[in-house]
């Protein structure tokens, strides 16, 4: 599939929204309000908020990312999703790619972000891209739902900066 990645123009919101259907986080944050889309909308107008487009300009995934959102250090990953008919194609890999490029090429020695504790699936995809846990957070954004924060390290051990 081939993929570019830009930043998501706001007219789009409703098509980002339509990425989470039938996802899990839709289900434990989203379902049963407008949340998501303010918050996408929100994340637009900052320039944190990015669309992997297929080659006929479909949106297959979206991601938001925080510049230095963790502690001021690291790129936050703060929420992706793939579009329910383009899961299991590669665009998540790709998206995770492109944030990891953009972190490093703004001079980020890792990549942050958080995953629900419920989202096992979502825990081992990012451990097989050579994600690590730093420690959990009981409920940090949501009570009952504990998040995992995982780093990775983008500047090999011994070359730093």
């Amino acid at each position: 599939m081939g993929l570019s990645l830009v930043p998501c123009p706001e007219g789009r919101i409703d098509e980002c929204v339509g990425v989470f259907a039938n996802s899990s986080i839709w289900d434990r944050y989203f379902a049963g309000g407008d949340s998501l889309q303010r918050s996408l909308q929100t994340a637009a107008g900052r320039g944190e908020l990015w669309c992997a487009l297929d080659a006929d300009d479909n949106i297959a995934g979206v991601m938001r990312i925080v510049p230095r959102g963790f502690c001021g250090l690291y790129h936050y990953l703060a929420l992706i999703g793939v579009a329910p008919g383009a899961r299991g194609q590669g665009v998540g890999r790709y998206m995770m790619g492109e944030f990891e490029r953009m972190a490093a090429a703004d001079g980020c020695r890792r990549a942050s972000l958080l995953v629900s504790g419920f989202n096992e699936g979502a825990r081992r995809f990012y451990r097989s891209l050579g994600y690590w846990e730093l420690g959990v957070i009981p409920g940090a954004s949501r009570e009952g739902i504990d998040e995992h924060v995982m780093l990775k390290d983008l500047v090999p051990k011994g070359a730093e900066q």
